[in-house]
């Protein structure tokens, strides 16, 4: 057999053995290999769509052009403290109090409300409770807080949390990573108003982390946080209206917003604004004639000794701020892997052109292979910006590689080979020489000499010269007395 077409044939198919199991492994095992530069395998195959990717699933990929980032709305910040003057009629947390800091914020033109503290008073009779009620009905809108938690004691959705919720079966991904609630901590005793939305502060059975928790699973409705619907409210958003992809991202709506989030309903923040501390206190906001912050826009939180017990959320202004700067775009494109059996014939024509190069030196070789490796990754880029399909090549590129590794010692095997030939008088007739017994039953090709056969080619050159003189010398003796025949017979034809 000739041995470059023997090294042709076995570079086609460790090319076609390696890519293959590349396109079924990889995707498995890339989780237990490293980063590179803080990307997997398939982040770095998504590398030739344009704009920002997100990888939904293995056949998937969603490109999203960014926008401006948006500017954050300003708010005018109210302070409960721990009233040590005495202020307060009805000491320092009271729903009567409460009531008379919300009708004043709507006298500072203050018409929307993210109400960061609990609202929780059990001991006080509903009139009292329903103070607060009525004051709140002067606002055009009001985000409300309410702690949330998981017990042995199940409770029903109260009414104001399922109006602000989705249903689980809308939800993409794998819900069962989401945290899991079905109780309240500190419910809210007063009548919700219309005008107002509730959401969950925090999730008290999870533990404490700098993350952001935006989502909990109560039952069959996913429960939104209320950072989230104030997101939501300035985007003029209902629940219906958002798109949710565990582990990817939540979309809010057509406007090209997305907050990144991770397989519990988390958002990591990017982005570390300051505090922004209180313009006014509660306590003295009767005396305050004007707002010192010309927006609509109202946040009031409780911050103190004793007024930390009341604060529903920690800096509710930072974290606003940091789900307002999360990607803007505003361009979505949904690609395409495309068709295996595409993928399929790009892997034979590849390994043909590897397979074909076979007779030139390594260097030509590998310098073919680098070319070939840069066509793929030209042309994966070239149809992800021309077409809305994608065509990974980490794979493809993973056997070229491994011919590359390989094809050295095909090649010095070859130049061997093609040595024996072209010194082929110095070994006799070399078919001959390989139709010998013990060479037949190694079952010896010339493609497939062996190290250690070679090293044993000098004592087959002696053996066959011993063989070879005991040939001559038996035949020496036969022609002498075929000649010693032949004379007198030629006398007696004389």
């Amino acid at each position: 057999m000739n041995p470059d077409r023997h090294n042709s044939n076995t570079i086609f198919l460790i090319y076609l053995l390696v890519a293959v199991l590349g396109y079924f492994i990889l995707p498995i095992v890339q989780q237990y290999i490293p980063l590179i530069e803080g990307k997997t395998l398939t982040q770095w195959d998504a590398m030739a769509i344009p704009n920002e990717k997100t990888i939904l699933n293995r056949q998937e990929i969603l490109s999203q052009k960014s926008a401006e980032v948006p500017v954050p709305p300003s708010y005018l910040v109210c302070r409960i403290d721990d009233d040590p003057d005495g202020m307060n009629a009805y000491g320092i947390y009271d729903p009567t109090d409460l009531a008379v800091t919300v009708r004043n914020l709507v006298r500072l033109e203050a018409k929307h409300l993210f109400l960061g503290t609990h609202l929780h008073w059990p001991d006080l009779p509903e009139i009292e409770n329903n103070t607060l009620n009525s004051q709140l009905e002067l606002l055009e809108s009001c985000i409300l807080s309410t702690p949330l938690r998981r017990t042995a004691d199940v409770v029903e959705i109260p009414g104001y949390l399922l109006d602000s919720s989705l249903p689980l079966g809308e939800v993409k991904g794998n819900s069962q990573t989401l945290p899991k609630v079905n109780n309240l901590s500190l419910a809210l005793t007063l009548k919700i108003p219309n005008n107002c939305k509730v959401g969950f502060s925090q999730l008290e059975s999870e533990p404490v982390t700098s993350d952001i928790p935006l989502l909990a699973v109560w039952g069959d409705r996913v429960i939104l946080s209320s950072l989230l619907l104030e997101r939501m409210h300035h985007l003029k958003l209902t629940p219906a209206d958002i798109q949710i992809t565990i582990g990817k991202f939540v979309s809010l709506g057509d406007t090209g917003n997305v907050i990144p989030i991770d397989e519990f309903g988390y958002y990591t923040p990017t982005e570390f604004p300051k505090v922004t501390k209180a313009h006014i206190i509660s306590a003295d906001i009767t005396s305050i004639e004007k707002s010192p912050v010309e927006t609509a826009n109202a946040v009031l939180t409780a911050s103190g000794a004793k007024a930390d017990s009341y604060r529903a959320i920690e800096s509710p202004v930072k974290q606003l701020t940091q789900l307002t700067l999360t990607p803007v775009f505003s361009e979505t494109v949904k690609y395409q892997r495309i068709w295996w059996w595409a993928e399929l014939i790009l892997a034979l024509l590849v390994a043909l052109l590897m397979a074909i190069a076979v007779k030139r030196s390594v260097l030509i070789y590998w310098l073919w292979a680098l070319f070939l490796a840069g066509i793929l990754i030209l042309g994966s880029m070239h149809l992800s910006r021309e077409s809305i399909y994608f065509a990974p090549v980490i794979y493809l590129l993973l056997a070229l590689v491994v011919c590359m590794i390989v094809f050295p010692f095909f090649k010095s095997r070859a130049n061997f080979i093609h040595e024996l030939i072209a010194n082929q008088h110095d070994l006799g007739d070399l078919s001959s020489l390989y139709k010998q017994e013990n060479f037949a039953a190694k079952d010896l090709t010339v493609a497939k000499l062996s190290a250690r056969d070679r090293k044993h080619l000098p004592k087959q050159r002696r053996r066959q010269k011993r063989v070879d003189k005991k040939k001559n010398k038996i035949t020496e003796p036969v022609a002498s007395e075929t000649n010693s025949e032949s004379e007198p017979t030629k006398k007696t034809d004389q």
